[in-house]
């Protein structure tokens, strides 16, 4: 009977301690979180100097949970401080336009989406407007529109500008050099590729590739290591509670059994 009780007692520390893993979630990102909002939604209604006081906040509060603990690793930090100072420099840039600070400020906030949320990033939700915009420049080429084409792959980079830093955290270092490379060679040869049938086959590939990215990012990427776990505790504590009861029920029987041979004596 120890043995079941301390076989039970292991079972629930497991499930408690799996439960509060599941459960748990770093307080210091949601004030942060709430930052970085705030701050896109100033510089989308043209109030760039409280989305620059904002972004300041935002920078101090980061590096300082950066120093506290394990939250991110150094690659995120630089990537998310580089996005950081992009958004800063386009915001402060008077000759810059608003969208073009709205752009930033998306790459920005999407980027530290990327850090603080395994689950769902925000980025995949930009898969269908560079899709479009892959399949936009596509047509062009294939219509032979020069002013399109060259419109819709300035659209493509614009995207992928917005993307990048988010890109270059969540995805594998292959897959996304793949990508960068293959963006990189149809803008540096945009007359080739108008042109010529052979280079224009780099369109279809980078599509399939941004495919496979998002394809990826948007499966369920619950630990299955962590559902293992979840398992196998709840078979161990069935199968002990079906031990006890069985137990429990041949005690029983035995007493009553007992119980009719004295009373035959």
């Amino acid at each position: 009977m120890k043995l079941i009780k301390g076989v039970l007692g292991s079972v629930i520390i497991v499930a408690s301690l799996s439960i509060q893993a599941i459960a748990a979630s770093p307080a210091e990102d949601e004030a942060i979180e709430t930052i970085a909002d705030q701050s896109l939604q100033f510089v989308k209604v043209d109030r760039r100097q409280e989305a620059e006081e904002l972004l300041n906040v935002f920078s101090e509060r980061f590096l300082d949970a950066a120093a506290q603990g394990n939250l991110y690793s150094m690659d995120e930090i630089n990537i998310v401080t580089i996005a950081l100072e992009d958004a800063l420099n386009t915001i402060q840039d008077t000759e810059k336009t608003n969208q073009e600070a709205v752009n930033e400020m998306t790459k920005f906030r999407l980027a530290y989406d990327a850090v603080s949320h395994e689950k769902s990033p925000l980025w995949t939700k930009m898969r269908g407007q560079i899709l479009a915009a892959v399949q936009d420049t596509r047509k062009a080429v294939k219509d032979q529109d020069s002013v399109a084409f060259q419109e819709e792959l300035n659209r493509l980079l614009s995207i992928y500008n917005i993307l990048y830093p988010s890109l270059k955290i969540d995805v594998t270092p292959e897959k996304f050099q793949q990508v960068d490379a293959q963006l990189k060679f149809i803008d540096q040869y945009r007359p080739q590729v108008f042109s010529d049938s052979r280079t224009q086959q780099d369109i279809v590939t980078l599509e399939g590739q941004l495919r496979d990215i998002f394809d990826e990012a948007e499966k369920d990427d619950s630990d299955p290591s962590l559902w293992w776990v979840i398992i196998s505790t709840g078979s161990i504590i069935l199968m002990t509670l079906s031990y006890v009861g069985y137990r429990k029920y041949k005690a029983i029987e035995e007493t009553i059994h007992t119980k009719r041979q004295n009373r035959d004596i």
